[in-house]
């Protein structure tokens, strides 16, 4: 039986549009790692700093802002416990990869965001 059961559309063509658990956890990171800090109304402090930071060079620094950023993410979301991270620049790619524990049955999982750095952002 599910723990957390969600709602989403995103990657579906046609329903059934529910999600539980693990996954339902995962695609609610990946909202917010798409969508800018500061862009949703009322919510300052909801989204990253992903989508400006595909603009800066991606030297070391901007990459462990990421890094710092996709943290405070996953620690803001009390389903889940972040085992390790990986945040690497690729050519014209940004590839974040978060291993996750999902606290209601100890399931370990990767989340895999992968961010195009010459189409602003747009997932591939």
């Amino acid at each position: 039986m599910a723990t957390f059961i969600g709602f989403s559309t995103a990657g579906k063509v046609k329903p059934p549009f529910n999600l539980v658990d693990l996954d339902l956890v995962k695609q609610d990171i990946l909202n917010q790692l798409k969508t800018s800090k500061g862009e949703r109304v009322m919510r300052p402090n909801y989204g990253s700093i992903i989508m400006e930071s595909l603009m800066e060079p991606l030297d070391g620094l901007i990459i462990q802002d990421i890094e710092d950023d996709c943290i405070r993410i996953v620690n803001g979301d009390p389903r889940v416990d972040l085992i390790s991270i990986n945040v690497n620049s690729l050519e014209h790619t940004l590839r974040v990869e978060m291993y996750l524990q999902y606290k209601a049955d100890l399931t370990e999982d990767v989340l895999i965001a992968e961010f195009d750095v010459e189409f602003n952002g747009e997932e591939l």
